[in-house]
Formats: structure tokens, sequence, C-alpha cells
């Protein structure tokens, strides 16, 4: 099993890492592979790092797809977001087949810059706001190019999070809605890496217990999130996401 071989200090290292992206995921609903990845690669190669999170990351969005005590909240946030989804699973399907075909440092760049002034012109009260009527337009164009995203490069976290932030809405209601959209993409994206063959059944394996320090972190992140008022659940996630800019741009110059 991938992870029962490691050294006692790596182990620990990345049972770490993976306890705190879960806490992260919990407290602001992404976050996950965006910080775990990233270590696991420093020990395992990146189409293992990105398998052993499959489970993980599919056990953690579906319980705070459902994690509302009115389940309607979920049904109610499927619905709105359904013109998003619908185009988002085809055109994952589409591009993951070129994954290995094309550069993102360019569209890592792009997107980086992208995400810090969104960020920024946030934390200086120069909102960008989608008006409701806007919104029916909205969804389908950002599920079509949140699939681009997604399928040559599992990146879809920052531009879906700024386009929920634009909408305004509530913090349960933002994890809610984007556990359900990382959901239905990573039901799409891990199906297909299994017909290209990146997961087997050591990946598989690790991947089960991977989970469990994440899911770990999770109820952690949970707590913490119940405790942290709008103002200041929009402020953490929004220097998150400078961070993950930050991270992009990096990504897409060196």
């Amino acid at each position: 099993m991938l992870l029962l071989d490691l050294t006692p200090l790596i182990f620990v290292i990345c049972l770490s890492s993976l306890l705190l992206a879960g806490v992260i995921k919990g407290a602001l609903g992404m976050g996950l592979p965006l910080f775990a990845v990233p270590v696991l690669v420093t020990v395992f190669d990146l189409p293992t790092a990105v398998a052993l999170m499959m489970i993980p990351i599919l056990a953690s969005n579906l319980i705070q797809a459902w994690e509302g005590k009115n389940k309607q909240i979920s049904i109610s946030s499927f619905k709105r977001f359904f013109p998003l989804i619908i185009t988002l699973i085809p055109f994952t399907v589409f591009t993951a087949q070129f994954i290995s075909k094309i550069d993102i440092k360019l569209g890592s760049l792009f997107m980086g810059i992208i995400v810090i002034v969104f960020s920024l012109s946030n934390l200086i009260d120069k909102n960008f706001t989608i008006q409701p009527k806007i919104e029916l337009i909205a969804s389908p164009f950002i599920g079509i190019v949140a699939g681009i995203l997604g399928g040559i490069s599992s990146l879809i976290g920052p531009l879906i999070a700024m386009y929920l932030i634009a909408l305004k809405l509530e913090k349960d209601f933002f994890v809610i809605t984007i556990a359900i959209i990382f959901l239905c993409f990573s039901i799409t994206f891990y199906i297909t890496l299994t017909i290209y063959g990146v997961m087997n059944f050591n990946n598989i394996t690790g991947s089960i217990l991977a989970t469990i320090p994440v899911m770990f972190g999770v109820i952690i992140g949970n707590k913490i999130r119940s405790k942290v008022n709008q103002k200041k659940f929009k402020v953490f996630l929004i220097f998150f996401l400078i961070i993950i800019g930050i991270n992009l741009i990096r990504k897409g110059l060196f």
C-alpha cells in the first residue's frame, strides 16, 4: 500500500498535510487538492498524487453537499446550478483526452492574474457582482470554461469560487454549492482517469487510507466555519484565493 511503504517521517508529513488540507476544505469548501497534491508530489509522481486524492475528494464533497440540516438547500442548489453542471461534464470528458498534450503554463499564468485581480477588487470593496438575470447566461458559460480547464489540468476551484463569490452566496450555501459542483466534476474526472488507466489497485487502497485524516480535518474545518461570520468567511476565502493565484503565476513562470 503506497502510504504504508513510506518511512515514518515522510508518512507523518503526508498524514499532517492531508489533515490540514481537510481542515481547509471543511472551513472554506475548497482547497483540498490544491493544498495536498503539491505536498504529495514531493513523494509520488503527479498521476499517483492525483489518484490518491480520489476518494478523499469524493467523500468530502459528498458530505458537504448534504451537510445542511434542510436537505432542500442541497436540492435547490443543484437545480439552480444545473445549467453549469450540464455543460461542465461533457467538456471535462472531451478535453481530458488532451491532458498529456497541452502545455498549461500560459493558462496557469493567465488564471493566476485573473484570480488575484478579482480577489483584490473584492478586498477593496469594488465587488464584481453578477445579477440574477445574467446568471442564466453566465452559468452555462462558466461550466464550459471550467470543463475545459478541469479536463486538461483538474483546476476548476478558483474559477468556480470566483463565480459563486460574485453571486453573493451565503457561506453555508456557498460550501454546499461548490461541493455539489466539485462532486459532479470529480466523478467525471476520475472515471476518465480510470478509462485512461491511471487508477489501479495500489492507488485505490492508498486513496482509502488518505481519506481518514482528510475527513477528520473536514470535521474540524466545519466546526471552525460554524463559528465564523459571513464577513470573516469572505475575507478568509479571498485571501486563500490570492495564495492560489500567486501559486498559479509561479507555475506559469517557472
